[in-house]
């Protein structure tokens, strides 16, 4: 675990420089800086951390670097074309693999930073990269795919908070051409258009998303079969459908939401009552997708849409900024403590301990 802890510090304090008033090109060395060793740190991983590269990862690649645009683009007609096409444009640079881990990381860590940079006057606005380290770089060499979606989701999230509306939706629409389950993340945009409905309603609104879900979930054969014949979804997605008994509710990650829930509700000084509202609802449909992950693994896969707006907007959680930091240092804790769990149990989805036959370890 050393590796990825030394290489998220370093990363944090180069951030961290980064938004101190200093000159703009000594500024924007320090991001550079802060996107260079986790980009490095993933782009020198043995290709045997994670698990998606040997599921088709390994194929794809192999398929892009050895064929043109077209044939890259019309075989295995279950991956996105928007991943084909990115493993076409690295590999036409380079046949090594690694050449793809770190570019592949390197737009995600970019997005984060990028992300926490725009908020950098805000008080604590490095947790959004802390939530990115903590909560998506281990899983990002899982979930190959659906990573670049969620950052780019979380990117149209914060184009949208800036009232960039119509970038927003573009981007949402990138990311479903990298993972269509980034389809489900359209739901957020509803959420932030009803935020001052929602917090009229603060008894009848949790009761309705839980039904919601549930029938949703319950319903989720049906409507993914009739997705897959509408062609929005390949078949390769019907695999995914009655799940139940082969997969599981993540319990680690409930808690972690209800987690943040509880947060939401604490006495803090001056809160912003719609920030905090947005919060609490991201974290209900988190869990009340999660809860249901035992039907399909789909549903734990969507509730990650659902808590990556919450670490934009926890930095704001009160017009007070102390009592943001407050909110923030309990957000980190909640984040450090699934990491550590998450790294115990399961070695934070192959990825512990991290290896590199490049590097001798």
């Amino acid at each position: 675990m050393l590796p990825y802890l030394i290489t998220f510090t370093l990363s944090i304090i180069a951030y961290r420089f980064a938004t101190k008033p200093l000159k703009k090109w000594v500024r924007m060395l320090f991001l550079i800086l802060s996107i260079l060793p986790p980009t490095i740190l993933a782009g020198l991983r043995d290709a045997k951390l994670g698990r998606d590269w040997f599921g088709y990862g390994i194929d794809i690649w192999n398929l892009a670097t050895n064929h043109n645009l077209y044939q890259t683009l019309t075989q295995f007609q279950a991956i996105e074309p928007g991943y084909k096409l990115l493993n076409y444009i690295i590999g036409y640079f380079s046949f090594d693999c690694h050449i793809f881990f770190f570019f592949h990381q390197m737009i995600l860590v970019s997005i984060a930073v990028f992300i926490s940079y725009r908020y950098r006057k805000y008080r604590c606005s490095e947790v959004i990269l802390l939530f990115y380290f903590l909560y998506v770089f281990n899983t990002s060499m899982t979930i190959i795919r659906q990573s670049i979606a969620l950052m780019l989701c979380q990117l149209a999230f914060m184009l949208w908070d800036s009232n960039l509306r119509k970038k927003s939706i573009a981007f949402i629409g990138i990311a479903f051409f990298f993972h269509f389950s980034s389809l489900f993340a359209s739901f957020i945009y509803i959420l932030s258009i009803c935020k001052n409905f929602l917090r009229k309603h603060q008894i009848l609104i949790p009761l309705t998303i839980i039904l919601i879900t549930y029938f949703t979930t319950n319903s989720f054969t049906h409507i993914l079969t009739k997705l897959i014949e509408l062609n929005i979804f390949s078949w390769h997605y019907i695999g995914y459908a009655d799940q139940m008994g082969e997969v599981s509710i993540h319990k680690t990650d409930l808690i972690f939401q209800i987690s943040i829930l509880l947060l939401t509700i604490l006495p803090i000084k001056a809160k912003n009552n719609v920030i905090s509202s947005q919060i609490l609802y991201f974290a209900l449909i988190a869990i009340s997708l999660n809860m249901f992950g035992n039907i399909t693994d789909v549903a734990f896969r969507v509730a990650h849409y659902f808590v990556l707006p919450i670490a934009i907007l926890m930095p704001r959680i009160s017009s007070i900024p102390k009592e943001n930091t407050k909110a923030c240092l309990l957000f980190s804790f909640l984040l450090i403590v699934r990491f550590a769990y998450f790294a115990y149990a399961n070695g934070a989805e192959n990825t512990i301990p991290y290896s590199s036959d490049l590097l001798g370890i």
